[in-house]
């Protein structure tokens, strides 16, 4: 979940999302005992066609070359959605 605080009206027709993993998030990532790095990120909005059951909908996607997340930075992703 994104906090409200997080969320910003650009203009009439544009959001801005701010996705923060800081220090503590997303570090040392592992499987098969191996670190994986972060290459992908993904933007899902819930339910943005109000259906009676809550389906969520993928809104934006970002790969990217890799990166090996530690303690030592935080990522900031910035995203704004014109509609």
């Amino acid at each position: 979940m994104i906090p409200f605080s997080h969320v910003t009206r650009v203009n009439d027709t544009s959001v801005r999302y701010t996705i923060v993993l800081d220090e503590d998030s997303a570090n040392n990532i592992q499987r098969d005992s191996a670190d994986r790095p972060l290459n992908e990120i993904g933007l899902f909005m819930k339910n943005p066609q109000g259906r009676s059951s809550d389906a969520s909908l993928l809104i934006a996607y970002r790969k990217f070359s890799d990166i090996t997340k530690a303690s030592d930075f935080a990522l900031v992703f910035r995203w704004t959605i014109n509609f």
